[in-house]
């Protein structure tokens, strides 16, 4: 069946513009924060452990599927690849980066969960003058270092799940996933920074407020990339497996958040991988932020970020940043 792709052109703000608005707000909400155009590091190294090198060159976003395919009830029908994605995104396979954060891929680990997509790729030296394609793996090379978080069912007798960060073993993902594409080249990008949280936003919120409040619904904004938690605590969720036949359709979406999702506190350092939008002016059904993190020095960490623990604690940020080129709304429930 053919993939229906809305398609939103942005005319991308400055980054210089949005780095004094960004740095302005911050500092009303964290005790210290800086905004800046900056040359963006090899977010290949440690602490970011990405698939590729930047976030420049022909940025891009998607909003794909969505929450309406989890509730009620699952549509076990919505299953992606991300690289065909990346095809919709119009990327090209000679080279590409996509991460964000999505539904892990059911289909290929058997049971639901949470995914931190973080796949590149590009074009093989020994193509042998072959035109670059997403299915053809003659061509292109794939570096795929996507999470998937999970819920481990208790032992028997046991009381208590426990999260588990592990490698994903496959390029797909299910339900919903919210993706920035780039070149993954390096270039200039927003660095931004925060510590000490004094006001009510968590970081994405704060940054993505502060862009509404400059430009409203009619001037839209869409950014991506990858933040760390470098010390603190934050607040994750995980989705456990699917809820059996007999325990769904879910009651409302308070069983949902508060009965259904696995909630756990993570101490620093989480890498998080991060899409969001100041506005959706054309009505594409968009998610307006979504992130999910990772644990790049162990496998317990990552999950569903919400918010790091309380005002005035010990949380610092840094993260890297671009504005997309143009939003696509994919499979639209």
């Amino acid at each position: 069946m053919p993939v229906t792709v809305t398609t939103a052109p942005r005319n991308p703000t400055p980054l210089e513009e949005l780095a004094a608005i960004i740095q302005h707000a911050l500092r009303q909400n964290f005790t210290h924060a800086t905004a800046e155009v900056a040359p963006c590091p090899d977010l290949r190294n440690a602490p970011f452990g990405l698939a590729a090198t930047g976030l420049s060159g022909n940025a891009v976003i998607a909003d794909v599927g969505g929450q309406a395919n989890l509730f009620p009830t699952p549509n076990f029908d919505a299953k992606f690849s991300l690289l065909s994605l990346a095809r919709d995104m119009r990327m090209a396979p000679a080279r590409g980066l996509l991460i964000g954060a999505g539904a892990a891929p059911w289909q290929d680990i058997g049971w639901n969960a949470e995914l931190a997509p973080n796949v590149s790729w590009e074009e093989k030296e020994s193509s042998e003058g072959r035109v670059p394609d997403f299915e053809d793996g003659e061509s292109i090379s794939v570096t795929n270092l996507t999470r998937v978080v999970e819920v481990n069912s208790p032992l028997e007798g046991g009381s208590s799940s426990t999260i588990t960060c592990c490698p994903s073993p496959s390029t797909n993902c299910a339900l919903m996933v919210n993706l920035f594409g780039s070149s993954g080249l390096p270039g200039p990008v927003l660095k931004i920074t925060a510590r000490t949280r004094t006001g009510p936003h968590n970081f994405t919120n704060a940054i993505r407020l502060a862009i509404h409040e400059a430009y409203g619904d009619t001037r839209p904004v869409s950014l991506g990339g990858v933040f760390l938690l470098k010390s603190g605590a934050a607040r994750f969720h995980v989705m456990p497996d699917f809820p059996s036949q007999e325990d769904l359709p879910f009651r409302d979406r308070t069983q949902l958040e508060n009965e259904w999702l696995k909630y756990q506190t993570c101490k620093a350092p989480v890498v998080c991988l991060s899409v969001f939008h100041s506005a959706d002016p054309e009505g594409l059904g968009l998610r307006m932020e979504h992130t999910h993190c990772f644990d790049l020095e162990g496998s317990e960490k990552g999950g569903h970020y919400h918010y790091d623990l309380e005002e005035g604690g010990d949380v610092e940020y840094e993260g890297y940043f671009n504005v997309a080129e143009c939003v696509y709304r994919i499979e639209r429930p």
